[in-house]
């Protein structure tokens, strides 16, 4: 799956254990109601985040992971959802070109070539 949004908390590394390590970003999406989710980088991935900054605008590339926990000693049974966030890129932000043949914005405009057309003979 994949969103868009923006990057609003970006947290430090969290060592879980010697064999996991995580590190969390909430983003908050481009919708008519806007989300605030929670997405995590695990393992070798936590470093992706070192190229982002809060405000920057991102598509997430992410898996939804379930699981079911019990407490040993006894208790009810819980649920968690992790968002786990495999591929992070920046959005472009889209200018459009301005056509080739016009002057630069600011330049007064000169007509070039053959000017005889540009005679005020007009067709009706």
């Amino acid at each position: 799956m994949n969103i868009e949004a923006r990057i609003e908390k970006i947290m430090d590394e969290q060592v879980i254990s010697d064999r996991f390590r995580k590190r969390e970003f909430v983003v908050q999406t481009k919708e008519q109601y806007p989300q605030t989710l929670c997405f995590e980088f695990t393992q070798d991935k936590t470093s992706v985040l070192d190229a982002y900054q809060a405000g920057q605008e991102v598509n997430v590339e992410f898996n939804i992971r379930g699981r079911e926990w019990t407490p040993p000693q006894g208790g009810s049974t819980r649920y968690y959802t992790t968002l786990q966030a495999w591929r992070m890129s920046p959005l472009q932000q889209a200018t459009p070109a301005p056509p080739a043949d016009l002057p630069p914005a600011g330049q007064p405009f000169t007509p070039s070539g053959d000017n005889s057309v540009l005679d005020d003979d007009l067709p009706f």
